[in-house]
């Protein structure tokens, strides 16, 4: 056979090779059947399924893109112009654009390259303090939210409302920039304090609640910032009896004096642990987001350690000068807040660690009990509350599929109740107990389940990872795209009585609502609002 006639054969196996070969057809069919069981039949959350439904999407692509451009049967110049002029888009695209971060589903946000991010476009906050009379001294009125979640750390207020909610009678009393993080606000006596990050300043900051001013503002020189988690602080401070308490994402601990926001104290709580900030960050992927628990002369954190250990699960300060009073615990932390309750008729510490419940004596921090609670806090961390579901029940829940369960405490040991993995799946936020109910944003869904048994009753609306605060029979949603909706539960779902969209950027801190002001946050800008409430 010639030459030329082996030539002109291989050109016609050549032009009768298909464009999409049985394989693609093939890997595209398994895809989108990954893809399908992922998004619609799997207990995983929702941004597992969309980070496998998109690595589906990529492995098809590469791999096609890979036999186009290198066995494909196309001629040698399309076949180039294909391989590098995609790689050359690439390129281009991500020289004008770049990711700033993550929504709670794993869907990237972006920004063209020349935009500055919002926190570093503010000026400083030094200049922005207007001074003026700050009182902390009303703690403990009925109209306080002093710390994370209210005063016990659950997102219920006890409220009677004077009028359904609706257009006419939720009224913003006032809005402005704010700096990046994800704190909420404490507000006691007509002022609130948060933490917020403005270019390399971190800031605990008061606010007046009547008018937006701020009052003062302590700066620390510290920038946290991650693809995933966002810039900025996560904890909400504490105030007590005049003294806000605030823990940075870097572990930096300070009391301050709630009248001119002047440090009284301050201590490095990875240093504490024999670790550093740089390891921290390493081991608490997202920085601390505990708020300080104070109780009696205490002001209670999570303590922590470096890799590999030795860890301890909670420690303890004298309030008044910062000095360790005990250590308690061997368990890693997590991004839960101790929380203080009475189990069996005895005072307690009860904090969610990274893979484990755990009780503590107020007096020494020594562990009275553990439970088995799955979780990494580099991965599938563990961010809920732990709550009373009876005297001696202790209810928890998170997302990553995990789900909820109660488990009795009997002396040093636990029972589990009931665990339900598709219920309360709270992945960034917190459910309310309500008349032997669960409510909760379940990753991402608002439902309702049985406290005794773990079992469905409805569920229904799509807010995503938004947050929750039950105010007297209304349960408040804000979505995480920042519609804030008044609903009212029912028997097989709830209905909306009225819903405003209150902000744009992602919102992932938790609400605050002092006397009928509610106040709102993200990671752009703070607004107050006043609702038709009597408490």
């Amino acid at each position: 056979m010639s030459s030329n006639t082996v030539q002109r054969s291989k050109q016609a196996n050549t032009r009768n090779r298909s464009y999409l070969p049985k394989w693609v057809v093939l890997l595209t069919v398994l895809a989108g059947g990954v893809i399908y069981l992922f998004q619609r039949g799997t207990p995983v959350d929702q941004a597992m399924s969309n980070a496998v439904s998109g690595l589906s999407v990529l492995v098809v692509l590469g791999f096609y893109w890979l036999w186009f451009v290198f066995k494909g049967p196309a001629g040698t110049g399309l076949r180039r112009f294909v391989g590098w002029g995609s790689l050359g888009a690439v390129i281009l695209l991500f020289s004008l654009i770049r990711p700033i971060g993550v929504t709670g589903t794993l869907i990237f946000e972006w920004k063209w390259r020349w935009e500055e991010i919002a926190d570093r476009s503010l000026d400083s906050i030094a200049g922005q303090v207007i001074a003026g009379n700050v009182d902390f001294k009303t703690i403990g009125d009925r109209l306080d939210f002093p710390g994370f979640l209210g005063k016990d750390r659950h997102p219920f207020v006890t409220a009677r409302w004077t009028a359904e909610p609706n257009e006419s009678n939720i009224s913003e009393l006032w809005r402005r920039d704010i700096g990046a993080g994800w704190s909420g606000f404490a507000a006691v006596g007509g002022f609130g304090v948060t933490m917020e990050q403005r270019g390399e300043e971190e800031i605990i900051s008061c606010y007046d609640l009547a008018n937006g001013e701020i009052r003062w503002a302590h700066i620390t020189e510290f920038r946290h910032e991650t693809l995933l988690g966002g810039v900025g602080p996560r904890a909400t401070p504490t105030i007590h009896k005049g003294l806000v308490y605030s823990l940075g994402p870097g572990g930096n601990l300070v009391c301050l004096d709630g009248k001119t926001g002047e440090q009284l104290w301050k201590r490095d709580v990875p240093g504490l642990v024999d670790s550093t900030s740089e390891q921290d960050l390493s081991v608490v992927s997202w920085g601390r987001s505990a708020s300080p628990l104070v109780v009696d002369d205490l002001v209670i954190v999570p303590g922590g350690g470096p890799k590999g250990g030795p860890f301890v699960s909670l420690i303890a300060l004298d309030r008044k000068s910062g000095e360790l009073q005990w250590m308690g615990g061997e368990e890693q932390i997590s991004f839960a807040s101790p929380a203080v309750y009475t189990i069996n008729g005895k005072l307690q510490i009860v904090i969610v660690n990274e893979s484990s419940v755990t009780g503590h004596d107020v007096k020494s921090g020594e562990e009275l009990w553990k439970h088995p609670w799955d979780g990494s806090s580099t991965s599938s961390a563990s961010n809920s509350q732990p709550y009373l579901a009876g005297e001696d029940l202790v209810f928890v829940a998170k997302g990553y599929g995990q789900g909820a369960t109660v488990f009795q405490v009997k002396g040093n040991k636990t029972d589990e109740i009931w665990k339900n993995p598709s219920v309360a799946r709270t992945k960034y936020t917190n459910a309310v107990l309500v008349d032997g109910k669960i409510y909760s944003l379940s990753d991402g869904i608002l439902e309702c389940a049985d406290l005794a048994t773990g079992d469905r009753i409805w569920k229904r609306g799509r807010f995503n990872h938004g947050q929750l605060l039950m105010v007297g029979e209304l349960i408040l949603v804000q979505s995480e795209e920042g519609e804030l909706h008044f609903l009212r539960p029912e028997e097989r779902g709830f209905q909306t009585l009225y819903q405003v969209q209150a902000m744009q950027d992602r919102c992932w801190a938790t609400m605050a609502l002092y006397g009928r002001k509610l106040i709102l946050r993200n990671s752009e800008e703070v607004v107050c609002y006043e609702l038709p409430i009597e408490r």
